[in-house]
Order: structure tokens, then C-alpha cells, then sequence
């Protein structure tokens, strides 16, 4: 039954008893609901909205906040007056997106609140357009609706783990030379390799003026790199790295450490390559920080891909890397891999001769304790047959850039 009925019949079956039966009394019970009756068709809508929206950053690392600021006024009639907006799965909400507020007659509703999100993993976001409905107190006529704003859009990058300044130089010290191979001169060789084009994070001083004006396409020289290693990272992105959160999986994680290892390794001026087995992007060796961005546009729209593309096809189609000092492979060791993973170590060391390191990323730690620790104790047994240095990183235990420093306290004892 509608409330409208219900109050006709508050109101009219006390009336209609006190004339059936001659108490007068039973009449005063008419009189609440007949009051709110004449109230509400007498009383208009809310209406006349008007929403401001702003939003504090729209490009973030996943975990940090932004803050969303929304302001409303209402001008005429008098109810209730429902806001609120709608965010994607991969936004968390920090506060309430949804408010309800008290519109009186005779007076204009100006309110404001805010609210928090953060992104639970990289990608592109989005935060729908605000949604304003007016109703009376009473929910007896229908209501004003409308749509206010634009979809707002966030992107998300990995999180980036850091270390201290002075946790990086204990970790340059701890092997005789490495300063040297760490070399602070960038492009220090005067021997002149090729002529190619010019890619994002390239210095300009390296730019060939007289080349690129007769080409017409911006040309830079390469030379050879001189007491300086390169380290080439191959993170694993294919559909079986899947497994685990959706936000903190071992994709997810596998993503984060090879953006945080490459940041790293490109502060202390080493040359940093990046290959995404499964979705096929290649970044080839380069230095200097201002590199960072290639190596950020490769990750963000990479997998889970459904490329079959295993570890030593993608070893095989980094030959373009040239001289390799340290290999370190980022994945899920897994019954399924292991084969292919002794294969890419073995190609590694016939290719570019080179020394192996292995992260091994647990993802089953989110699930359950009992199975994060039975998983461990068979892929400790599986990498064990590898020959390599193994890094064992449980991300639902371990913060990012714990597992940073584990992997660079193993990139220095290699290099």
C-alpha cells in the first residue's frame, strides 16, 4: 500500500468512527496524519542543485590518497536530499561517498564534505559523475533527479619502494670496486658505437644536431658504456601470475619490485634493462633517471597477458640488450615453470654470459598461513634446482621495499 493511502486512511477512518459511533474524541486522531497530509501537498520538491566537485591528485602511486572535496546547495522547496557517486572496483574508499541531508522550507542548503580514495592497484580508475535525488519527509510523491559533473578518471602507477641514501651506499660497499662498476659518469667512454633515434630519457648533449637536420628525425650517438654494469630484469607477466589478491597478487607485486629495482638501479648510474615476458615490451638498456618514464609506460599496460611467451623465448628476444652483467628474474616458481625457468638460466649464461638472479614472489600468504608455509618449503625445494641465488619475497608479509633491499643486497654480491 502507498504511504499516501495509509495517511488518507489515518485520516478518515477516526473521523468516520466518531460519526458512527458519537464520540467526538476519536475526531483528534485525525488530526496528525491529516496535518502531515496537507504538509506534503502543500510543500514542494527539493530542487534547484547545483554540485561543485574537485579532486586533489588524478595521477597516484597505488596506496596513496586523494582527497574528494563536493559541494552542495540546494535552493527551493523542502525533504531530504540524497548525493553521492559511484567509484570502480579498483578504488577504496576512505570516509563516506554517500550523504543524506535535511532540506527546510524557507532556507537555502549549502553543505559540504569530503571524502578519500585510493587505488588498490594500477590502472586506470574512474569516479562517476554525482547524483543528487530530492524526496519529501515522506517519500509520498516522486522525486527530482539529477546528474551533475563529468566522470573523473585516476591513473595508477605501482608503488615504488625506496631505500635510504645511506642503506644504498652500505649496499654499494659491500664488494671491493663496486664503486667503480657503479659509475657516477653516465656516458664516460669516448668510443662511438651508432647513430640511432632518439628515445625518451636520452640526455640532449647526446643529440646529432647536423644528423638530425638532414634527416629530419631527432638522431642521438651511442657509445660504448665503460666501467659501468648493466643489469637486465625480466619480470614475468603472463596469465599464470594471476594467482592470488587481485591488488597484492603476484603480478601485482612481480610489477611494483621491477619498477622499484629499476628506479633504484638507475640512481646509482648503472645500466638497467627491462624485459615483460608475456607482454612482449622490451626496454632496452639505458641510463640516468630520466629513463624512468619508458620503463613506467611498459609496466602500465602490462598483462596478465595470455601470450604463451615463456621465460627463455623472452631471454632469446632480449639478444638486443648486448653486454649483460646480471640477470634477475622476477616470477612465481611453480611446478609448471621450473623447466622453462633452468632453461632461461641456462640461455642466460651461453648468451651474455652472465650471473642469475632469481625473486621468487609467494603469493599464497594472503590465502593462508598453513598454505604459505607448505608453499614455501616445496619452492624452496623447486628453485633449489635452478643453481642460482634464490630471493624469497612473501608480499602479504613484507613490505616493498623490504624486499628491495633483499633483492640489492643480492644484485651487489653479483655484480
Amino acid at each position: 500500500m502507498r504511504r499516501m493511502d495509509v495517511l488518507l486512511f489515518a485520516t478518515l477512518a477516526p473521523f468516520s468512527l466518531a460519526l458512527f459511533t458519537g464520540v467526538l474524541g476519536l475526531a483528534y486522531a485525525s488530526l496528525i496524519p491529516a496535518s502531515i497530509l496537507a504538509y506534503s501537498l502543500l510543500s514542494d520538491l527539493p530542487s534547484g542543485f547545483h554540485v561543485e566537485r574537485t579532486v586533489e591528485a588524478r595521477n597516484l602511486a597505488v596506496g596513496r590518497r586523494a582527497r574528494v572535496h563536493v559541494r552542495l546547495t540546494v535552493e527551493r522547496g523542502a525533504g531530504l536530499v540524497f548525493i553521492g557517486d559511484v567509484v570502480s572496483p579498483g578504488l577504496k574508499v576512505h570516509g563516506r561517498n554517500r550523504r543524506v541531508f535535511v532540506k527546510l522550507p524557507g532556507e537555502v542548503l549549502q553543505v559540504e564534505y569530503s571524502y578519500e580514495v585510493s587505488p588498490g592497484k594500477r590502472g586506470v580508475h574512474s569516479i562517476s559523475p554525482v547524483e543528487v535525488i530530492g524526496r519529501d519527509f515522506l517519500g509520498l510523491f516522486g522525486a527530482n533527479y539529477g546528474i551533475f559533473g563529468d566522470e573523473v578518471t585516476i591513473e595508477s602507477r605501482p608503488a615504488i619502494g625506496s631505500l635510504r641514501a645511506s642503506s644504498l651506499r652500505s649496499i654499494r660497499a659491500k664488494r671491493r670496486g663496486l664503486p667503480v662498476v657503479l659509475s657516477r659518469k653516465g656516458i664516460s667512454s669516448r668510443d662511438f658505437k651508432e647513430i640511432r633515434e632518439y628515445q625518451p630519457g636520452d640526455p640532449l648533449n647526446a643529440i646529432n644536431w647536423k644528423a638530425t637536420a638532414r634527416f629530419g628525425v631527432p638522431l642521438v650517438n651511442e657509445y660504448e658504456p665503460e666501467g659501468m654494469a648493466t643489469v637486465m630484469v625480466y619480470a614475468d607477466t603472463t596469465t599464470e601470475m594471476g594467482t592470488g589478491d587481485v591488488f597484492s597478487g603476484a603480478l601485482e607485486s612481480a610489477l611494483s619490485l621491477s619498477l622499484s629495482l629499476v628506479h633504484t638501479l638507475l640512481k646509482a648510474n648503472l645500466r638497467v634493462g627491462l624485459y615483460l615476458a608475456g607482454s612482449g615490451r622490451f626496454v632496452t638498456p639505458r641510463t640516468g633517471t630520466q629513463a624512468f618514464s619508458s620503463f613506467l609506460r611498459a609496466v602500465l599496460s602490462a598483462g596478465p597477458s595470455p601470450n604463451p611467451e615463456p621465460m627463455p623465448l623472452a631471454v632469446e628476444r632480449s639478444k638486443r640488450a648486448g653486454k649483460v652483467d646480471l640477470a634477475v628474474i622476477i616470477t612465481n616458481v611453480t611446478p609448471y615453470n621450473v623447466s622453462e625457468l633452468r632453461d632461461a638460466v641456462g640461455k642466460l649464461r651461453k648468451t651474455f654470459n652472465c650471473r642469475v638472479l632469481l625473486v621468487d614472489i609467494n603469493p599464497y600468504g594472503a590465502i593462508d598461513k598453513d598454505v604459505m608455509y607448505l608453499s614455501r618449503l616445496h619452492k624452496r625445494k623447486l628453485a633449489g634446482t635452478l643453481g642460482v641465488p634464490v630471493v624469497e619475497w612473501v608480499p602479504s608479509q613484507e613490505s616493498p621495499s623490504t624486499a628491495l633491499k633483499k633483492v640489492l643486497g643480492g644484485v651487489s654480491l653479483a655484480l
